[in-house]
C-alpha cells in the first residue's frame, strides 16, 4: 500500500511537470531575423538576410524563424494601397529558404509607426495590407504563420486594437481559413496589457504573443534608441529574487491564458542588448528560455546577428555560450 502511494505521488508530480511542456504548437524555439526587412530598406541597419543563415539556424537546433517586415514602407499611401512586387519577391525568397530547411516561419507587419501615431487614419491601409498579404500567401504551407502587428503602442490603444484585429482576422480567414495567426496586446506587446486583449473565442488557430525584456534597465542598458537610455553596468546575477520576478510575470501570462480559452502562447521577443556583460546575458537568457519552456510557452529570441545577436556575421561564427543558453543540447561547437 505504501509503495502504491509513493508511485501515485511520483506519477502526479511527473504529470504536473510534463503537462506544462505541451504548448499545443509544433514550434518551441526560434530566432528573429531582425534589423533587416523591418529597416527602412534591407541593409540600412547593417543586416541583409543571407540564404546560408537558415541552415545555420536549423542545424543549431531552432525550429522556426520570425521575420519582421516593414510592409508599409513598400505600399502606396492612397487606395488601393498596392504593395510593391519587389518586397513580395524578396519575402517569397526568404520564406522559400526557410522552408527548404524545414523551418516554420512567422511573418509580421513591423514598424508601422504611422498606424501607431494616427490609427484611425491608417486603419483602412492596414487592413488592405493584410488583404494583399493573405491573398498572396494563401497557397503556402501551414508552416507559414501570420502575425498581425508588432508591438501596437502609442495612440493605438486596446479599444481600437481589439476592433482592428478582429477585422484583420476576418479578412485573412477569407483566403486562409486555418492558418495560424499571431496576435499580441498593446503597449509594445506588454504582458501587463493582456487583460485588455480580446481575441475571437471561436477561432482555434489564434496564437497569443507577448514580448519580454524585464528588467528593462538590464536588457536595454546603453540602448541608443531609448530616451533616456538606462545606464550601462547593470548585472543580472540570477538571485532568487531576480528569478522569482521572472517566474511571477510568466505565471501571469499562463493564468491569463487559462481564463481566456487557453490559446497557445508565444514569447515573440526576448533578449539582452550587447552592452550588458556577457555572463549576465547568458544567465538571464538561459533562465528566461527555460522558464518559458516549463510553462509551455514557445519563444523566439531577439535576435540573430545584430546588437542582441547570437551569431557574429562579420566573423561567421556563433557566440557559442549565448547559443547554448538558448539551445543547451546544440551540437554546434566553437
Amino acid at each position: 500500500m505504501k509503495r502504491l502511494l509513493i508511485l501515485s505521488l511520483i506519477l502526479v508530480i511527473f504529470i504536473g511537470r510534463t503537462s506544462g511542456m505541451d504548448n499545443k504548437l509544433p514550434i518551441l524555439r526560434g530566432v528573429n531575423l531582425g534589423n533587416a526587412l523591418e529597416a527602412p530598406f534591407e541593409g540600412q541597419w547593417g543586416v541583409v538576410i543571407k540564404d546560408e543563415y537558415f541552415s545555420l539556424i536549423k542545424n543549431a537546433g531552432f525550429d522556426h524563424v520570425r521575420i519582421p517586415i516593414r510592409w508599409n514602407a513598400y505600399a502606396e499611401y492612397k487606395p488601393p494601397y498596392r504593395i510593391s512586387p519587389f518586397i513580395f519577391e524578396r519575402v517569397d525568397h526568404v520564406i522559400s529558404e526557410a522552408l527548404k530547411n524545414n523551418l516554420y516561419i512567422i511573418i509580421n507587419i513591423h514598424h508601422y509607426e504611422e498606424l501607431m501615431q494616427e490609427p484611425e487614419k491608417h486603419k483602412e491601409r492596414f487592413l488592405k495590407l493584410w488583404e494583399q498579404i493573405s491573398e498572396h500567401y494563401k497557397d503556402y504551407p501551414e508552416s507559414l504563420y501570420f502575425e498581425l502587428l508588432n508591438e501596437p503602442c502609442m495612440n493605438l490603444k486596446s479599444n481600437l486594437w481589439n476592433e482592428y484585429l478582429v477585422e484583420a482576422i476576418r479578412i485573412i480567414r477569407k483566403t486562409n481559413p486555418t492558418r495560424k495567426i499571431v496576435v499580441g496586446p498593446t503597449d509594445w506587446n506588454s504582458l501587463f496589457k493582456l487583460n485588455e486583449l480580446k481575441i475571437p473565442q471561436d477561432d482555434k488557430n489564434i496564437i497569443v504573443t507577448f514580448h519580454y525584456y524585464n528588467p528593462f534597465n538590464f536588457t536595454h542598458q546603453g540602448a541608443e534608441w531609448v530616451n533616456p537610455s538606462p545606464p550601462v553596468g547593470v548585472k543580472w546575477q540570477g538571485t532568487e529574487q531576480e528569478k522569482r520576478a521572472v517566474e511571477r510575470e510568466l505565471d501571469m501570462v499562463v493564468e491569463w491564458a487559462k481564463r481566456n480559452g487557453n490559446p497557445p502562447l508565444h514569447m515573440g521577443e526576448f533578449g539582452a542588448y550587447s552592452k550588458a556583460d556577457m555572463e549576465s546575458r547568458i544567465r538571464w537568457t538561459s533562465f528566461v528560455a527555460r522558464s518559458a519552456e516549463k510553462r509551455g510557452i514557445a519563444w523566439t529570441y531577439w535576435e540573430f546577428c545584430s546588437s542582441f545577436g547570437i551569431y557574429d556575421a562579420l566573423n561567421k561564427k556563433w557566440r557559442i555560450e549565448l547559443l547554448k543558453a538558448l539551445i543547451p543540447e546544440t551540437k554546434i561547437k566553437e
